[in-house]
């Protein structure tokens, strides 16, 4: 099995056996493939309604950059270290 490497021009997409929904603390998703239920603090909830088809990681950071207020590489660092783990929950799909 190989090593996923995700980078800034990495694609990131939601897996659609994923269902999810908004709630006050954040974001509750169900895989329903797994039947395993995960919950996204707000930044979390942030990144997952952000990952768009066709958007790179450098996208993506670009629009957390403003709404947080983060440091250009500190984003990058931790939205790679995040979709890393997502990818490893069988959450998201990713195109390097």
């Amino acid at each position: 099995m190989s090593t996923l490497t995700v980078t800034p021009d990495s694609v990131v997409t939601r897996n659609e056996d994923v269902l999810y929904s908004e709630v006050a603390d954040g974001m509750s998703l169900m895989d329903i493939e797994s039947g395993r239920y995960f919950h996204f603090e707000p930044t979390g909830s942030s990144i997952w309604l952000k990952l768009a088809p066709d958007q790179s990681i450098a996208d993506l950071c670009g629009s957390l950059e403003k709404e947080f207020e983060v440091e250009p590489e500190q984003c990058r660092i931790d939205t790679i270290e995040f979709v890393t783990e997502l990818y490893g929950l069988g959450l998201v799909k990713v195109d390097s």
